[in-house]
């Protein structure tokens, strides 16, 4: 192990900000965080609060395949990220959509960037080529964190979804990731359980020190 490697892992464990996988003790936070977006707001178009239980089997059927995320600050959770099958056929296997909630109170610390920064590097690893955000118009700082990242504009869906006594406009912006495998090659992407935990642990690290960094 290289010493800048060493010591982006050293620090990072030591903090109190950190990314890191999720874990089931986590989703009453996790829907604590969710819960005001769905009944607020038209930033998620889901109307049905989740309970505890709903969360909980969401999370382990996501941890089967692909990343879910938590970011803890003076170790409290404050946000989350994960993605998801984009479509059941087979043929999709290598796309994925991704979703990020931050607190209220934490928007605009780099805590978004933070998580997505490990998420796809994780994604990446494992073989995952194409990538997706669905964002409900208008949202110009949820565009931005994408535009950030990559991602394009691929198509409107105007009136798609009805919430809050209104027709929602849906963007839905995709990235093909830079240096993904080659699925000929490759295959199709690994199950978590099949990464190497070094790799696991280093995106999460350099993530964990950019949230620092951002702090």
């Amino acid at each position: 192990m290289s010493e800048t490697v060493s010591t982006v892992q050293s620090t990072a464990q030591g903090a109190k900000n950190i990314i890191r996988m999720a874990e089931l003790d986590d989703c009453q936070k996790i829907l604590d965080i969710y819960s005001p977006y769905i009944e607020q707001t038209a930033i998620t178009l889901t109307s049905r609060t989740p309970s505890l239980e709903d969360v909980a089997k969401t999370m382990a059927d996501i941890k089967r395949h692909y990343p879910y995320l938590v970011c803890c600050i003076d170790g409290e959770l404050v946000g989350f990220a994960f993605a998801y099958r984009m479509r059941p056929q087979e043929a999709y296997r290598w796309s994925a959509e991704i979703n990020v909630y931050i607190a209220p109170d934490y928007h605009g610390k780099g805590i978004a960037t933070a998580l997505y920064t490990a998420l796809f590097q994780i994604l990446k690893t494992q073989g995952f080529c194409n990538l997706y955000a669905v964002i409900t118009l208008p949202s110009k700082a949820s565009v931005a964190l994408h535009e950030h990242f990559g991602f394009t504009e691929m198509c409107v869906q105007k009136a798609v979804g009805y919430k809050l006594g209104e027709w929602r406009d849906v963007l839905w912006m995709e990235w093909r990731i830079e240096g993904a495998a080659d699925p000929s090659t490759h295959g199709a992407p690994l199950l978590l359980q099949d990464l190497n935990a070094h790799d696991i642990d280093m995106a999460l690290a350099m993530a964990s020190t950019l949230l620092m960094g951002a702090q």
